[in-house]
């Protein structure tokens, strides 16, 4: 009886392996966002082809389908694979090492951000972004002097919110002139010395 019992349970097991589909890899154990319909979280995936087969929880997958190359994710998160649909994700995050700019009202207060900034950050260069002129009061682009009177001894340059425009300090411009020119850019003068304001290719 013991091995007719047995035997069953072999002629079971070997059925139930047969209706299993080939993957070439099978993840279980995971947080996987599918970002489909409903945005559901999935515990388990099947791979064939580099193409996701199937998901489900990790019973179903293993139930479903069998491969060689299991990959336990201890819970991890596992993400689609992520396409730049032009966001500059390596200029966000460079930006999120500088000062923050954005919806700054006055000129005054892009000064009064980048000099609480400066003060927990006391070296090198003073880089920021997101200052738009017209959000102001006086819709003019600023100049340098107050750049120049507050930081002296480090180089600042404060980007426009969309980077088609800058302003520098004296020490950022370096030996830049009046009378300097650039292909595609400008570099604004008044009354012969330098504004600090750059546009377009001369942000570069």
């Amino acid at each position: 009886m013991t091995r007719l019992l047995l035997f069953c349970f072999l002629i079971i097991i070997t059925c139930c392996e047969a209706q299993q589909l080939p993957a070439d890899m099978l993840v279980v154990n995971a947080r996987i966002y599918t970002v489909d319909n409903d945005f559901s979280v999935k515990q388990a995936m099947a791979i064939k082809d580099g193409k996701v087969m199937a998901t489900g929880t990790t019973a179903e997958m293993k139930q479903q389908f069998s491969a060689a190359n299991v990959v336990d994710a201890s819970g991890k998160f596992i993400y689609p694979g992520f396409i730049d649909a032009h966001a500059h994700f390596l200029g966000y995050g460079l930006g999120l090492q500088t000062v923050d700019l954005t919806g700054t009202a006055s000129w005054e207060e892009v000064v009064q951000r980048l000099s609480q900034y400066a003060a927990t950050h006391p070296d090198g260069w003073l880089i920021g972004r997101g200052w738009d002129q017209n959000d102001w009061p006086v819709k003019e682009f600023p100049t340098r002097e107050k750049l120049d009177q507050l930081f002296p001894d480090r180089p600042v340059f404060l980007t426009r919110v969309d980077g088609h425009a800058a302003i520098a300090n004296q020490l950022a411009l370096g030996d830049l002139t009046p009378a300097a020119t650039i292909s595609g850019g400008e570099i604004i003068s008044r009354d012969g010395k330098l504004t600090g304001v750059l546009v377009d290719n001369a942000v570069g």
